[in-house]
């Protein structure tokens, strides 16, 4: 009775029929098992190649028919398919804002095997050209392999932009850019020699941004569109390892405050309704016109004692841009301390519609938080979607983006829960998204080798006008600039 069962189960899962060469062609109702999971995702029309492995124990070739408008093949030797680049952009040119149909036929000895067959929607919009993120080990213990590269999204080209190993291993936070026509970029070194990188209009500068008055110098923030202006949070970080089981890492703060930056005139300033002992505020953000700076914020509470009881809400506050000053009301946009939630990491798209955000259990530190997951906020509306197509299993958090407000990417640890990749999802009209898929690789088993983790990936047009070497004679030989607190 097993045997007939198993045959049956067999027989409802494979079609076969022979030809006259004694091959065999077996027709398969599932879906392949690749990696990277690509199947029935929407991707820019001038994205690198997915190349992907099958999932297979034993030697095959693989054919992948792709058709739309055309019908193009390409071939595979081996389990691993790469895709021609020349062909591959053609191909995308061809079929903008087309849904194609990918089949793929594994071949194994005289046997033929062909797989239900998924789609990839090639969107009209494109994606920002680069991409940069901070390589460094998922735990954090380990500072002397920490870099931040800069990615060509149109291939698979990179190249440094920062390398602690020439920066005396220095902590290097992460690299943003305002997403201007007329680009201004940030990042912070550490160290006795270092400061905060700012580069605007063909110059570098390295600037100390503490002050006699402040908590310590510019952490996360952002900067107006005309790079005049940042909006920074000021705190005391501190990381500790968790004794339970299944929590690793928290970092959290003493205290915190918001400090707007004038990159100009050279000048630092707050409000007291954006700093003190009362509450704590963090991860600022512009809004699309610069006018409202988004934050979050959280009562204060003993640290680490109260962590698990920090809870931080969206609110806002308004801004000046011409002259870099704060309103005089502090307004609540979304309660998610109400819901037993905290929210990090705000930001804006760039046509003014949606903010996204991570959306955790408590703090703000969500990478290592395996429940966050990324929310969408509509700002005309107030409606929130919760994005389920898009996230993860485990932790999505530290997202951009794009210039054009139609993709954006994060750090998901979906994957294994351990190391973070950047992933990329397309924002319809209605701001709804799609299923994510991660940054393509020449060869994808680089994910199964790199002990990396991707950290804030950040997308944005223009490529920096700087690379490692000059941030090594930057840190070692520039003047740093100090800045003066006003009230």
């Amino acid at each position: 009775m097993k045997k007939i069962t198993l045959i049956l189960f067999i027989a409802s899962m494979f079609t076969a029929c022979s030809d006259n060469t004694h091959r065999t062609y077996w027709q398969l109702s599932q879906l392949p098992i690749i990696f990277p999971d690509y199947t029935d995702i929407t991707i820019p029309y001038n994205i690198a190649p997915l190349n992907f492995q099958v999932e297979d124990s034993v030697k095959i070739s693989v054919s992948v028919l792709i058709t739309g408008r055309d019908r193009y093949t390409f071939e595979s030797r081996s389990t691993l398919v790469q895709f021609p680049e020349k062909q591959w952009k053609k191909m995308l040119e061809a079929e903008k804002g087309n849904t194609v149909d990918v089949l793929l036929t594994v071949t194994k000895g005289r046997n033929d095997c062909g797989y239900q067959s998924f789609t990839w929607t090639i969107a009209s919009e494109p994606i920002d050209k680069y991409l940069s993120y901070r390589l460094i080990e998922p735990a954090y213990e380990v500072w002397n392999m920490l870099q931040i590269e800069e990615r060509d999204l149109e291939n698979f080209k990179t190249r440094l932009l920062s390398d602690n190993n020439i920066t005396d291993h220095t902590c290097i936070n992460c690299h943003i850019s305002n997403h201007a026509e007329n680009p201004a970029t940030f990042m912070h070194i550490r160290g006795k020699q270092g400061g905060t990188v700012y580069a605007h209009d063909g110059q570098i500068r390295k600037i100390n941004t503490k002050t006699d008055q402040t908590t310590g110098a510019a952490v996360y923030g952002e900067i107006s569109n005309n790079g005049r202006f940042g909006i920074f949070t000021t705190a005391e970080i501190i990381p500790i390892l968790h004794s339970l089981r299944n929590e690793r890492l928290e970092v959290f703060d003493h205290h915190s405050d918001l400090i707007v930056i004038d990159f100009e005139n050279g000048m630092v300033g707050t409000s007291p309704l954006v700093s003190g002992e009362t509450c704590q505020e963090t991860f600022p953000c512009f809004s699309a016109d610069n006018r409202t700076i988004y934050f979050c914020r959280a009562k204060h509470l003993p640290q680490p004692d109260s962590t698990k009881e920090m809870r931080y809400n969206l609110c806002a506050i308004d801004f000046d841009p011409e002259t870099g000053v704060l309103g005089d009301t502090v307004r609540l946009i979304f309660d998610a301390a109400s819901l037993g939630k905290s929210v990090s990491f705000p930001r804006c798209s760039s046509d003014g519609k949606y903010l996204l955000m991570s959306v955790s259990d408590y703090g703000t530190f969500p990478i290592w938080h395996p429940e966050t997951d990324l929310w969408m906020l509509n700002l005309s509306n107030s409606q929130i979607d919760r994005m389920e197509t898009t996230n993860g299993r485990f932790s999505d958090s530290y997202h951009s983006w794009s210039s054009n407000s139609r993709w954006i990417v994060f750090a998901s640890k979906r994957d294994d829960r351990v190391y973070g990749r950047p992933y990329f999802a397309y924002v319809n009209e209605d701001g709804t998204t799609t299923k994510a898929f991660v940054l393509p690789q020449k060869n994808p088993e680089y994910y199964h080798q790199t002990l990396k983790s991707f950290n804030i990936p950040e997308m944005y047009s223009t490529p920096e006008i700087y690379n490692a070497h000059y941030i090594q004679s930057l840190y070692q030989k520039g003047k740093t600039e100090s800045f003066k607190f006003i009230q």
